[in-house]
C-alpha cells in the first residue's frame, strides 16, 4: 500500500514537473524584458547634451 501511494507522489511530480518548468522560464523571461524596458534611456537631443557639458 505505502509503495503505491509513493508511486503516484512520483507520477505525480513527473508531471508537473514541464509546467513548473515553463513557469519559471516565463517569469525569467518577463522579468529580462521588464528590465530591459526600464534600463533602456531615451537618447537625449544635442542641445540638451550640450547644454548639460556647459
Amino acid at each position: 500500500m505505502q509503495y503505491s501511494i509513493s508511486h503516484d507522489d512520483q507520477s505525480a511530480a513527473r508531471q508537473l514537473r514541464p509546467v513548473v518548468i515553463t513557469v519559471v522560464v516565463a517569469k525569467l523571461a518577463v522579468f529580462a524584458l521588464l528590465m530591459t524596458t526600464i534600463n533602456l534611456q531615451a537618447p537625449m537631443p544635442v542641445a540638451i547634451e550640450l547644454a548639460e557639458m556647459r
